[in-house]
């Protein structure tokens, strides 16, 4: 009889399943704002727009639309700005056991924030917010 009450306890308590939070980016314009360490080392904040799978990205008063690759629904990568557009075997090798992503840590209204790299790591290449501009769709 105690076998059975742990294997019924056993199987209530397993078929309760961790709902994770999608943080998905919906379409829109973005702006990056770096944390301040990052700002302090000279990396400057930077503006993209979402749409339709694409990331179109200003730099230098220049823009280039990228391939986004959705990774899980808190992971995305850029093909072409978080690693190579075409990777050469060598690249290919080093993405396979390190890939950097960018990871949505959370979502409070039109704010995203994020860390680039490894979603384990404690110090990330760099984080701040991805803030959706309110005229978006």
């Amino acid at each position: 009889m105690k076998n059975l009450f742990i294997i019924i306890t056993f199987i209530f308590l397993n078929s309760f399943t961790i709902k994770s939070e999608s943080n998905v980016l919906p379409d829109g314009h973005y702006s990056a704002i770096l944390d301040d360490e990052f700002k302090k080392k000279e990396l400057n904040d930077f503006e993209f727009l979402i749409q339709n799978g694409k990331f179109t990205i200003k730099i230098d008063d220049k823009f280039e639309a990228l391939e986004m690759e959705w990774l899980d629904e808190n992971s995305f990568v850029v093909k072409g700005y978080t690693e190579p557009k075409s990777p050469n075997e060598f690249e290919k090798k080093l993405l396979k056991d390190n890939r950097p992503t960018f990871n949505i840590v959370k979502n409070v209204d039109n704010e995203y924030y994020f860390t680039l790299g490894q979603e384990s790591d404690k110090s990330p290449i760099i984080s701040g917010k991805f803030i959706k501009s309110l005229n978006s769709k």
